[in-house]
């Protein structure tokens, strides 16, 4: 019978490991694609960190204005999840309503059996 006293909750459990982000719990650190989160919120802005996050590296200014473009281009909404957010009840909390709506997404979906990486960051983007 073992007498080891286990830890609480996942202290010092490693539950995956991650060539996107690095945390130390302990030294009070977390970053991202080796760039500590302090120096990015700073200096960086949520798009230029998108693309760190998908891509590995920061984007070049051209790199930047076009993923710019292509968010802005894919804000749109179909007409139909329009309708669905007006019919929602004036009671359901903000996340419902979001939670709501990315899943009605996938209705709309023409690729949704297609997970591969360039069909799940089409996805993100729109």
């Amino acid at each position: 019978m073992s007498t080891a006293v286990a830890g609480k909750g996942l202290e010092g459990v490693v539950a995956a490991n991650s060539g996107i982000c690095w945390i130390d719990g302990e030294a009070g650190v977390l970053s991202y694609r080796g760039i500590d989160i302090h120096e990015l919120a700073v200096h960086s802005t949520f798009e230029e960190t998108t693309c760190l996050l998908w891509n590995g590296i920061l984007p070049s200014q051209l790199e930047l204005r076009e993923f710019q473009s292509q968010l802005t281009l894919a804000r749109s909404l179909d007409v139909r999840i329009v309708d669905l957010l007006r019919s929602v009840p004036s009671s359901a909390t903000p996340m419902e309503v979001l939670r709501t709506a990315v899943s009605a997404l996938s209705f709309y979906d023409a690729d949704e059996k297609d997970n591969s990486h360039d069909a799940n960051v089409r996805r993100a983007i729109t």
